[in-house]
């Protein structure tokens, strides 16, 4: 009913879906780059994608629409020199989502991102986004006993039609939609749990679990998914190669490294 990993025992395993478990290259990262173009003419790269992801913590860039409208912003008023001093020193105005400009832009991220109309078949979400977990991974986890859950940052109806259409884990191998916590779930009390780099979808995701906070970890691949882990007290495996800086980590607090959730096994 358990699995060890460097030396620790895990009851629980909750996953970041994003670049965890699913290639998002050539679909986010695709419709980030094509709704750019279409604002600016300007070509942005993988790295400069990543810069912003690492940089702007502080705008909510665990969001993708948010990672966008930042890069356009970035593109438009900065040279590109400049992106990193601006992101650290917060000298972009806070981001407005119900704005006509970001409405705008968001819609069309999603006609890319979803098809149009949306879940139509076309969209990158269908036909771009490949699994980074072997095949027999989840069967695996499920022999031992391992509880599994997910916390991410995709929208609800998006993760479930992820994790159900497309890769087939939800009943199969997470157990129901009570154990996924997504951006629009909510916690007993009826209210939205808040995203990630927040702790609260972490520790509800415990709770759901009823796994001591010690029995459990957090598999992620960005800086947010371990302030999310460190945040709650629950350990935190980054997969990847993304640079994460560690700071203000309590006693207890174990991390861990691997190139990919396979190398858990």
């Amino acid at each position: 009913m358990s699995i060890k990993i460097n030396s620790k025992i895990y009851q629980a395993i909750i996953f970041d879906v994003d670049d965890t478990l699913i290639d998002t290259s050539k679909s986010y990262d695709v419709a980030i780059k094509r709704t750019v173009k279409n604002y600016t003419l300007a070509e942005v790269s993988n790295e400069q994608i990543s810069l912003v992801r690492a940089y702007g913590i502080s705008y909510g860039v665990n969001n993708d629409w948010n990672v966008t409208w930042l890069l356009i912003q970035l593109v438009k008023h900065f040279s590109v020199e400049q992106w990193e001093s601006i992101l650290i020193n917060q000298r972009l105005e806070k981001i407005k989502p119900n704005s006509l400009e970001y409405l705008e832009i968001k819609d069309f991220f999603q006609n890319l991102y979803l098809g149009k109309p949306y879940f139509n078949g076309q969209g990158l979400i269908d036909m771009a986004e490949k699994k980074m977990y072997s095949d027999n991974f989840f069967p695996t986890l499920k022999k031992l006993g391992v509880k599994m859950a997910i916390v991410t940052s995709r929208p609800t109806v998006e993760a479930l039609y992820t994790l159900k259409n497309v890769n087939g884990l939800l009943n199969e191998f997470i157990e129901s939609e009570h154990f996924i916590i997504s951006i629009g779930s909510k916690n007993e009390k009826a209210q939205l749990i808040a995203e990630k780099p927040s702790p609260e979808p972490i520790l509800e995701c415990v709770k759901r679990l009823k796994v001591g906070m010690s029995k459990c970890v957090y598999i992620g691949n960005s800086t947010s998914d371990y302030i999310a882990a460190r945040d709650a007290g629950v350990d935190f495996i980054q997969v990847g190669m993304g640079k994460i800086e560690r700071h203000n980590e309590g006693i207890g607090f174990n991390y861990f490294k691997f190139d990919s959730v396979n190398s858990i096994l």
